[in-house]
């Protein structure tokens, strides 16, 4: 059988008679001889061929089969990931309102936000639909809780989770549910509720900077951040917390500011946990506070140092991981729900008429919005990306979204900064 070369591999380092290898589909990494790198990738193997990598390389993916197109495989593990059927676990993202106690600068709603919430009878809809898509063979089924502002309609969710545990209590099924959520409502007492009664077991809250940045930013009083900050300290007693951190071109230093003022309040604890996230410009206005990917990951990484120094943490080598399809939304046995009980693909087309793909009571209408998202093209360039593995294209919405349809989530700098970092604390590889 002939071999060549993966198409993923990614040198990160030459040092005098060795190569420090990266393989980006199967997370590989590796130091070579530079005789056994370009013989790999200057000629085609045979597997009769004496070496005493052989065996390894091909279990690392740094060679493959010649007939191998590894382009095609990920796309095709792609389309399978998207259409299975698995019927063991279930989840959906519901939006119980799509009101809002804010007005972010950046919402991607802002255009389509609107005074609907759930009514009683779309709630005994929505546990409807559920339960009908619930098999013998499910075991897990989650609720990850949406908006506009989700704790608008706490009542809703209340109730909500109570017809849902009513049907289901019959069945052996691990109920579990998330929140993402703009903190601001969400005090001790809703909180201890939500995780006691509604399964909640984790909440994401967004934060822009400090008091400054975030009233401005989100239309925010100084009350309102306050209410924040202590409301996260309070909720790290029942559940864990995500701190996700928007970050632009001029508020990364506020952004720790804020980690240090929330692990001074609240120590290195459990259930807190940070992470940046690249501000998105869904206007295409192509302003200039828009961090680009490369600024972005250099962040990212000083970041994730920081944050270990911090909270007395060893910081470690994490690398991205190929995964079979962005997200579990791009599934086709994953639905957003919105107040109507209508259905989306995506939790950014809440609220916009045209991307409605069915509803709670109809069922799917197999619409075109639909097929045009679970099917969206990759750029020509993608196809020789060596970050396509770790990639994908970027985020499905944003593809479809942002009119250049660029929506790289990686860089290469990215890939290497991390790697040459982790052979320069280990010298000894």
């Amino acid at each position: 059988m002939k071999y060549n070369a993966s198409i993923y591999n990614i040198v990160i380092k030459e040092s005098g008679d060795s190569v420090y290898l990266y393989n980006s589909y199967s997370g590989a990494f590796a130091k070579l001889e530079k005789r056994v790198y370009d013989t790999i990738t200057t000629q085609t193997i045979f597997d009769e061929q004496p070496c005493e990598y052989f065996e390894q390389l091909l279990a690392e993916g740094f060679i493959k089969p010649l007939e191998l197109n590894e382009y095609n495989r990920i796309i095709t593990q792609e389309r399978v990931a998207v259409y299975e059927r698995s019927d063991d676990s279930l989840s959906f993202v519901i939006a119980p309102t799509l009101v809002c106690n804010l007005n972010c600068s950046y919402c991607f709603e802002s255009s389509s936000r609107c005074n609907k919430s759930l009514s009683e009878q779309s709630v005994n809809d929505i546990v409807a639909f559920i339960s009908k898509r619930l098999r013998m063979q499910t075991r897990k089924l989650h609720i990850t809780w949406f908006g506009g502002e989700p704790l608008m309609a706490y009542q809703t969710i209340l109730d909500f989770n109570k017809k849902l545990k009513d049907e289901i209590s019959s069945r052996e099924i691990a109920y579990s549910a998330s929140m993402i959520t703009n903190g601001t409502l969400l005090d001790e007492y809703k909180t201890r509720t939500l995780a006691e009664h509604c399964a909640l077991s984790n909440v994401q809250i967004t934060i822009d900077g400090t008091q400054e940045i975030y009233c401005k930013q989100k239309g925010a009083t100084p009350k309102q951040f306050e209410q924040v900050i202590n409301n996260i300290v309070s909720a790290l007693n029942y559940l864990k917390v995500s701190i996700r951190l928007n970050c632009a071109k001029d508020n990364f230093d506020d952004l720790k500011q804020v980690v240090a003022t929330l692990v001074s309040r609240c120590g290195a604890h459990k259930n807190l946990h940070f992470y940046l996230a690249k501000l998105v410009d869904y206007s295409c206005s192509c302003s200039a506070n828009f961090c680009s990917q490369v600024e972005f990951d250099r962040k990212n990484i000083e970041f994730e140092k920081y944050i270990c120094k911090l909270m007395s943490m060893e910081y470690k080598l994490k690398l991205p991981k190929y995964r079979k399809s962005f997200c579990g939304l791009y599934k086709l046995k994953n639905y957003v729900i919105g107040p109507d009980g209508e259905l989306y693909k995506c939790e950014h087309h809440v609220g916009r008429e045209e991307q409605v793909i069915g509803n709670v009571r109809q069922g799917l209408y197999y619409s075109d919005a639909m097929l045009d998202f679970i099917n969206l093209s990759f750029l020509e360039k993608c196809k020789t990306c060596k970050l396509f593995p770790l990639c994908l294209g970027g985020c499905p919405s944003q593809r479809q979204d942002i009119k250049n349809r660029e929506a790289c989530n990686i860089s290469m700098v990215y890939i290497k900064d991390l790697l040459l970092d982790y052979i320069d604390a280990n010298e000894e590889l």
